[in-house]
């Protein structure tokens, strides 16, 4: 009696396989990111509420300054540009110029949180499998995302800062002060309270990718952003003059002086600030490609 045998070729999975590109990988990224509608619901909260605080910002100084005026007038004086500066020096937080940034506080919360959440919550769902199946070197998808936050948290937050700056130039034109777009740190800071935001964003995405959670994530964003920054004035309280300097170098800080201009003594200059925070960046998010690249999802 004669057996015959089948022979059967193994059938390989085409899973991951054939040509990836990078546009590829950026492209199913952004369909992740605008497919949900809570996402793009959120997008548009996020840019009416950092304008909405920017315009509180800006009724609240009005209201300050036009007290002021009106306690010069009385007194046979005229509200000067100079006479603020003697009452808010540079570097007290009233700056008219950083107007454009005031409700950035907003968007650093909103939008690095749910950076965070692009990545933990495939996590949480086990999307990440399939994801990582697309993409085998893994560094594609994490650029991908990373680019694609970044860009999406710099246009809001640019075109919150000009809708914002575009309520304040009337409204202080009528207390005499000309302020417009070539007033010295104005278009400087438009442009860069993006990048603080895109910076912020970058740090929640490696979060989410480190700890795999979002609860976890989003608590160390704020504590990283808001209550290190509470809890570090404290620092001023302790004999020395050497805890006195430290707070500034905390991120928070770090960035908030980035977004200013010119010297001010015992203060980092802008540009250190920036290179401070620069590197509080690549401080999440390289561990965080290196351990997406090692380790088991």
């Amino acid at each position: 009696m004669t057996t015959m045998t089948e022979t059967r070729t193994p059938v390989r999975s085409t899973a991951g396989s054939g040509s990836v590109t990078f546009g590829g990988v950026l492209r199913s990224e952004w369909i992740k990111l605008r497919s949900l509608m809570s996402t793009r619901i959120l997008l548009l909260l996020t840019l009416v509420a950092i304008i909405g605080v920017g315009g509180l910002a800006v009724l609240i100084r009005y209201s300050v300054l036009e007290n002021m005026a009106r306690t010069a007038r009385d007194q046979g004086q005229t509200m000067t540009p100079d006479m603020m500066e003697k009452s808010f020096p540079p570097g007290s937080g009233f700056d008219l110029y950083n107007l454009p940034n005031a409700g950035l506080q907003i968007g650093i919360l909103v939008l690095g949180s749910l950076a965070v959440l692009f990545i933990s919550s495939e996590y949480a769902t086990g999307m990440i499998r399939s994801t990582m199946n697309a993409v085998p070197r893994r560094t594609p998808a994490f650029v991908a995302k990373a680019i694609l936050l970044a860009v999406v948290s710099y246009v809001i937050t640019t075109l919150a800062a000009v809708v914002t700056f575009l309520i304040a130039m009337p409204v202080f034109r009528g207390l005499g002060f000309d302020l417009g777009w070539f007033t010295d740190g104005v278009l400087y800071s438009v442009f860069t309270g993006g990048l603080y935001v895109s910076g912020v964003a970058l740090i929640g995405l490696s979060l989410g990718t480190l700890l795999r959670n979002s609860a976890g994530g989003i608590t160390v964003l704020v504590g990283l952003f808001f209550v290190l920054s509470i809890a570090s004035s404290f620092m001023t309280f302790i004999p020395g003059d050497f805890w006195k300097y430290v707070p500034q170098y905390i991120p928070s800080e770090a960035g908030g002086r980035f977004l200013s201009i010119g010297h001010t003594d015992g203060v980092i200059d802008p540009w250190q600030g920036g290179l401070i925070f620069l590197g509080y960046v690549l401080l999440f998010v390289v561990p965080a490609m290196i351990v997406l690249k090692k380790r088991d999802v």
